[in-house]
């Protein structure tokens, strides 16, 4: 299942465009904020696909960066959906 996962995130990153190529070291799930949080600067480093060199550190705020993880889930779950295909109809 992991295997799956992972194939399937590897397509995703393939049908991004270029410019949006680029990965956030994975950071362990938090509690939600407390709203004295939301406005706390976080910079974490962002490695492009393709090389090991290439990476860049990017600061924004934590409410940017949660929303940022939602919006990246509902894209994830937009292109699993588009993989499924048309259903066979009757």
């Amino acid at each position: 299942m992991l295997k799956t996962a992972f194939l399937i995130a590897a397509g995703v990153a393939v049908a991004m465009p270029a410019a949006a190529q680029t990965t956030v070291q994975p950071q362990p799930v938090q509690a939600p904020t407390a709203k004295s949080d939301v406005n706390k600067l976080v910079c974490k480093k962002e490695e492009t696909l393709g090389s090991r060199l290439a990476a860049k550190k990017v600061c924004l705020t934590v409410q940017q960066w949660e929303e940022r993880a939602a919006d990246d889930r509902n894209q994830l779950e937009r292109v699993q959906q588009g993989a499924r295909g048309p259903s066979s109809g009757g």
